[in-house]
């Protein structure tokens, strides 16, 4: 298995913590004692509180998170790459492009939008499945 950097979090890692999901508050806080600042793209946060109704859960677990901005730029990349994908799930695209770029693993649901994309970026996925 390659060497990541970092961890970046996808809607399903933040719809685990909006659960009071164990594992995911656990590989957290393991993350955090050890300097890893996992990193949210804004998408993935704008998912997340459309559909959990936890939101000061996803906030606890986003103090401690950088979330990514998603600037002309990243639109760019993400639609493109979206496009290359065949997928209209942007959020798991940008979830993959900003691992991708951060040499980064993913905490998420296993999703087959997420693999192609890190794919057509000659990325290896790293994915931890909440």
């Amino acid at each position: 298995m390659p060497i990541r950097d970092g961890l970046v979090y996808g809607v399903g890692a933040l719809r685990a913590a909006a659960r009071g999901d164990r594992v995911m508050w656990a590989l957290h806080r393991a993350a955090l004692t050890y300097g890893i600042v996992p990193i949210v793209p804004v998408v993935v946060m704008a998912e997340a509180f459309r559909t959990e109704p936890r939101g000061d859960r996803i906030e606890a677990l986003l103090a401690g998170a950088d979330v990514e901005a998603f600037g002309a730029d990243g639109a760019r990349r993400v639609g493109d790459l979206a496009a290359r994908s065949a997928t209209a799930d942007l959020v798991a695209v940008a979830t993959s492009e900003a691992a991708a770029r951060h040499n980064a693993a993913v905490v998420n649901t296993r999703q087959a939008a997420l693999r192609t994309a890190a794919e057509l970026l000659g990325h290896e996925l790293v994915q931890y499945a909440v």
